[in-house]
């Protein structure tokens, strides 16, 4: 066997140890076939750095296969590495998607701040949210949590009582969508997929469809405030900033649904004005750790206009 694999790798590969000695894996260097005419070199026992990038990638993606839904073993953390490399150093203090997102902001019917500012359910009695993180691992964790998101209601037991907790008219997403890094498959496969098995999205909502003016509420409905199904917001976290937030915008920002929850959400970062004086600001930290100056200019001014000098309670995720 050690004989074949030497004669098979021999027009390609230039060998730098005895297959004797490693019988599971060679060590090889690729130099192709003008680095081995005639006579091979004899062996040695450096092995060289080629090999070992080598050896590290095609391990990886023969994991990538074995454990499907492991993140942490995919080939995809080369990728990873790389669209963090370039969004640190090319991008961050270049181009920031949230300056984009600022420049084209508009007023929605006269509105202010239109495209950030959602005030549909302050005019509700009272209001039930949900709140997860984290969910790029995908598979059965993420299914779970959403299976139970998506309950029209739980029960939940104690010693002499019960209580019944309704299912969240509002569902906050705290980034971090899919891992390793954000691409149409992860997205697709660790974040919607389970969504959309625990609760399905309408009928009529076809999968390919983009948004073009958001919130497209269903037919019959005139606004906002008249759908009653649970909506979802969202906000990006680290990993998915490595690609510049492209995915982000392409599966948050232009589609109106993740399974049966509605997306109005139109920017990476929103405020929700809630019920009794309550708000929420969805903040968008990119990989700064900290939000840009639009941003900021954004909550100040609205808290000047909405907030004024009354007591106001705040939840900042």
């Amino acid at each position: 066997m050690n004989e074949l694999k030497d004669q098979v790798c021999s027009s390609w590969f230039a060998p730098v140890g005895s297959a004797s000695d490693y019988p599971l894996l060679s060590k090889w260097v690729i130099y192709g076939e003008l680095a081995c005419t005639g006579s091979c070199p004899g062996s040695s026992d450096e092995i060289s750095p080629i090999y070992s990038l080598w050896a590290t990638f095609i391990g990886l993606y023969i994991a990538n296969y074995v454990v499907e839904r492991s993140s942490g073993t995919s080939a995809d953390l080369f990728k990873t590495a790389f669209d963090l490399l370039v969004s640190v150093t090319v991008f961050v203090g270049r181009f920031d998607m949230r300056m984009m997102q600022a420049s084209m902001n508009k007023a929605c019917d006269g509105v202010p701040h239109g495209d950030i500012l959602y005030d549909h359910f302050s005019e509700k009695e009272d209001l039930w949210f949900d709140f997860m993180a984290d969910t790029g691992d995908g598979g059965n964790s993420s299914y779970t949590v959403a299976r139970l998101l998506a309950q029209p209601s739980i029960r939940l037991n104690t010693k002499d009582s019960f209580r019944v907790l309704p299912r969240g008219d509002l569902l906050l997403i705290g980034g971090d969508l899919a891992y390793p890094n954000p691409s149409a498959f992860t997205y697709e496969r660790r974040l919607f997929c389970p969504f959309e098995y625990a609760l399905q999205p309408p009928p009529w909502y076809r999968v390919e469809h983009i948004a073009v003016n958001k919130p497209e509420v269903p037919c019959g409905l005139s606004e906002l405030k008249q759908y009653e199904g649970p909506q979802c917001f969202v906000i990006p976290g680290n990993h998915d900033w490595f690609d510049g937030l492209h995915t982000f915008m392409r599966y948050i920002c232009h589609k109106s649904w993740l399974g049966g929850w509605f997306m109005p959400q139109k920017k990476s970062y929103f405020a929700l004005q809630l019920p009794k004086r309550w708000w929420v600001f969805g903040l968008d930290l990119a990989l700064h750790a900290d939000i840009d100056v639009y941003q900021f200019n954004f909550f100040v001014e609205l808290i000047k206009d909405k907030v004024s000098s009354l007591l106001f309670s705040f939840i900042f995720f």
